[in-house]
Formats: C-alpha cells, structure tokens, sequence
C-alpha cells in the first residue's frame, strides 16, 4: 500500500509543495536464518498433529542450512505424514503476536518440495481463521504472493495471531513428503 505524503518547504519567502510516495515495508514473519526460535516477530514456532496419539502421522520441523533461498541462513524443512486408516492432518505454526498488516497488501513466501498442494492460514486475535491453497510446488525455489483479501474468513488483519501450515490427508497430493519454506514476509 502506497500513501502520498505533501511535501511543503518554505525558503527564502518562497513556498515549494511537493508529493512523495511512502511504501510499506517488508515486515518478516521468519527467514529462519538464525536457525533457531524466536521468529522475526519474536513468537515461538512449532508443528502440530490432528491426533497425536496416531502414530501414523506426524510432522517434523528441522531448520535446515543444506536447502535454503538465497546464499546464506536456513529456511523450515517440514517433513509431514498425513497416511493414516483415520482423518489425518497436521502442519506447522508461527505466533505473530498480535501483527497489524495496516500499511501491507500481501503475505510472501518462498516454497519447494514433492508436494504440488497444501494450506496456509492466517488467524487474528479474535478467533477468526482465513485460508489460502498453494498449489503447483515444485522441486524448485518458488515465489507465492498471496493477497490478503484472499485469506476467506478473515475479516480484521489489524492484530494477528498466527501463521499455519496445514497438511491434509484429503487434498496433499502425496500423503508424505517434504516441503522447505523461506522468507515469509508481509509486504504491499
């Protein structure tokens, strides 16, 4: 999002105006290039099993320095595995800690792996849930802009909870596998 600011000096008796053009920063949810927790918003990070008692299915999240966008850092590996005889999903989360995205238009990341599909979520402080599905992953580093009207559901995006992964027995296009996810990022 762009905004305009009016500009006016006064030299010498003289009165000039002029207009500028104000961008929004990137604001980083995590590029995972410490290798280590807290994201870059300062929340804790994790993954998550549907039923974690079914031992059929997991998710592991390792930071992983070998596969990464860029020349330096870490990006998540997130190894999943939704193949289970019951309804299986799990995935990985990022506390956002309240995060206004007044000021930004799109949340960025950057994703590979051997599925072709999954889910991201954004929640807010007010129980609200809004999804996206990224399709058309491939072996190679891609770039995702996801406009935040996308996020269905999602009506406040002034203060920010969570940013999920998800897995899902009954739409991944493999029901194990890996996917790596670098530089998320708001954005305008």
């Amino acid at each position: 999002m762009r905004k305009v600011v009016l500009l006016v000096f006064i030299i010498g008796g003289f009165v000039m105006v002029g207009a500028t053009q104000v961008w929004a920063q990137e604001v980083y949810i995590d590029n995972f290039n410490t290798g280590s927790k807290p994201n870059a918003l300062g929340g804790d990070s994790g993954v998550f099993d549907f039923q974690p008692t079914d031992f059929s299915q997991c998710c592991v999240d390792i930071y992983d320095s070998a596969e990464k966008h860029g020349d330096s850092g870490f990006s998540m590996r997130l190894n999943y595995d939704v193949d289970s005889a019951d309804p299986a999903y799990n995935g990985y989360w990022s506390k956002l800690n309240g995060f206004d995205t007044t000021g930004h238009t799109k949340l960025v990341l950057w994703v590979k792996g051997d599925t072709t599909v999954f889910k991201i979520e954004l929640k807010n402080n007010e129980g609200e849930k809004g999804e996206y599905y990224i399709t058309g992953v491939t072996a190679d580093w891609k770039k995702v802009e996801v406009p935040l009207e996308n996020f269905e559901g999602l009506t406040n995006l002034s203060s920010l909870s969570e940013f999920v992964v998800v897995f899902e027995d009954r739409i991944a296009s493999r029901k194990e596998g890996t996917i790596w996810i670098d530089d998320i990022y708001f954005s305008d």
